[in-house]
């Protein structure tokens, strides 16, 4: 027993022997709060501020730049980081894609919002890509829209479950595409105008909170509406390319014409004009009305635990279809939206703190110039009706039969019958796609074709081109084959030839974006290498300290951190 026992003991001393020598002689315990090493993710910000600028172009900032006060875009790009080379990475540039793809740090193929409205082939109709049937309308009966096919989570959703569901998630916006869908599908709530008023739906709320209520109350619409639109600065200050009365754009609103002044007391009046305030400086003012209302009623950025408000300007992509990007009009929204954000950034730093939330400012897309224009100024640009090609494709593929074998064709999407025409001898896919894209090839703007998920089928020269086409591609959304116009060139029909522009494509004055960082835990400074816009939510969580959105495919920005 005895022996036992030494054994024992000895084994134990041995034992406390081994331990390394470097285990051994550890210094003695400092408190992380004394040694000033806690990572800066530990003290998140208190808040996070997303702002989308419906339809924005870089060169906005450049062009507008002696235009713009101290305290709006001079001030973010002044203090902030600003990402000068940033690009979407899919077709279609749209709204619903851009907000989402913002949001999730990914592309359509992966996230499910892979066009404002996509052709259903079961249905044979358009589906809009928040319309959700089965929520009602809170605060306006025709508040029908929800999250639901969003198919991956957003920064928001990543923030609720970082803070255990304590943070606030808020959405604003006119358009309710552009205030559900940063929100994600476990966001706290959007609200969006709808009936003449800011409402939401079903899918967050049974009803409005008091602060919402009390909003919509002011009646600021009809207040904002009693005024006239005039240049807000003297004439010569502009940078106007073309004369405020030119051939390019199309009428304001109903009888309101396209130079200035712009009578806005008369022209509400006409019931057909009941949505002006859309085009208007004031729907930016609004918007941020409201922005300020949720910072108040819901105490945003009142704690220590991170929230999220999520601001998108609808205004400017509402006026710049009608007019383009070289309109008087345009640049008149821009400077008087710089001020919108000056007044946003006093509220915050008064109420958050300066330096203690994170705000990023970017776009859904950009914009053509009006081809017409373009034309004008001996340019490659032009129009193309859809309904043409689509004749064409359908007068290929019938084979002397009456049924028309393409159910839809528009926006870059074929989609083929879901027999593929097999009485009129389509069984054979490749042969269909050949004789399809033979078809559209003899047109001289088609640029690329390619044939769902696959490898481009033919003329697709350009490969970073049809993986962009490949990144906006989903299947079961998307249609059968992929075609992209030539620089220049947009799919038009009434007044929308030679008046007016657009957006939607795969080429940089679509994909090229501004992209801002602004606040807590970001380094001042620009960033001039091509970048993504999938990198923004990845850098923002890095700042935050929360897990990345399930489907992002972006990388965090380290110029643009603080280490």
């Amino acid at each position: 027993m005895r022996t036992i026992t030494a054994l024992l003991a000895l084994a134990a001393f041995l034992l406390c022997s081994s331990v390394p020598a470097q285990m051994k002689k550890l210094p003695p315990s400092v408190p992380r709060a004394e040694s000033g090493r806690d990572p800066s993710w530990t003290k998140p910000p208190k808040l996070v501020v997303g702002i989308v600028v419906d339809q924005m172009r870089p060169d906005y900032i450049y062009r507008y730049w002696d235009n713009f006060g101290e305290g709006g875009f001079k001030r973010l790009i002044d203090e902030g980081s600003f990402l000068r080379n940033t690009h979407y990475t899919y077709i279609p540039t749209v709204t619903g894609p851009g907000h989402a793809s913002v949001y999730t740090g990914s592309v359509p193929a992966l996230h499910g919002i892979v066009a404002n409205e996509r052709y259903d082939r079961a249905t044979r109709k358009m589906i809009y890509c928040v319309k959700d049937t089965t929520v009602q309308g809170v605060g306006s009966t025709s508040a029908l829209s929800s999250p639901h096919q969003l198919l991956a989570t957003t920064l928001a959703d990543e923030i609720e479950r970082r803070t255990d569901g304590k943070g606030r998630t808020i959405g604003v916006a006119l358009k309710d595409r552009s205030s559900v869908l940063p929100i994600g599908r476990t966001g706290d709530a959007a609200y969006w105008f709808s009936g003449g008023a800011f409402a939401t739906s079903s899918w967050y709320m049974a009803t409005l909170p008091k602060w919402v209520a009390d909003f919509n109350a002011r009646l600021l619409p009809q207040r904002y509406m009693e005024r006239k639109w005039e240049l807000l600065l003297s004439k010569d200050r502009y940078h106007d390319a073309l004369e405020d009365d030119n051939a390019f754009e199309q009428d304001l609103a109903k009888g309101a014409g396209h130079a200035f002044p712009y009578d806005l007391a008369a022209l509400s009046k006409d019931p057909a004009n009941s949505a002006l305030i859309a085009a208007t400086p004031w729907g930016n003012t609004l918007t941020t009305d409201m922005a300020l209302a949720a910072l108040s009623g819901e105490q945003l950025g009142a704690d220590a635990i991170t929230d999220l408000l999520a601001i998108s300007y609808s205004s400017t992509d509402i006026l710049g279809h009608k007019m383009g990007p070289r309109a008087l009009e345009v640049e008149d929204m821009y400077i008087r939206l710089d001020q919108e954000l000056a007044r946003l950034l006093t509220e915050l730093d008064k109420s958050v703190g300066a330096g203690k939330y994170t705000l990023f400012l970017t776009a859904d897309h950009g914009v053509i110039d009006v081809p017409a224009y373009l034309k004008d100024l001996k340019g490659s640009a032009g129009y193309v009706d859809a309904s043409a090609l689509k004749a064409a494709v359908n007068a290929r593929l019938r084979g002397g039969g009456d049924e028309d074998s393409v159910s839809y064709l528009g926006d870059g999407e074929i989609f083929l019958n879901e027999d593929h025409g097999r009485p009129i001898g389509l069984r054979n896919l490749p042969d269909a796609f050949a004789r399809v894209c033979d078809t559209l090839f003899k047109n001289p703007v088609i640029a690329t074709l390619t044939c769902g998920a696959l490898s481009p089928f033919r003329g697709a020269d350009d490969a970073e081109l049809v993986g962009l086409q490949q990144n906006g591609f989903m299947a079961g959304r998307s249609g059968d084959i992929q075609y992209t116009l030539k620089p220049g060139f947009f799919e038009a029909e009434g007044t929308f030839i030679g008046k007016g522009t657009t957006h939607g494509s795969g080429w940089t004055y679509d994909t090229h974006v501004p992209v801002i960082l602004f606040g807590q835990g970001v380094k001042h400074g620009e960033v001039v290498r091509r970048t993504a816009v999938a990198d923004i939510v990845p850098t923002v969580c890095m700042i935050v300290g929360c897990a990345l959105p399930d489907a992002a495919v972006g990388v965090p920005v380290p110029e643009a951190i603080v280490h």
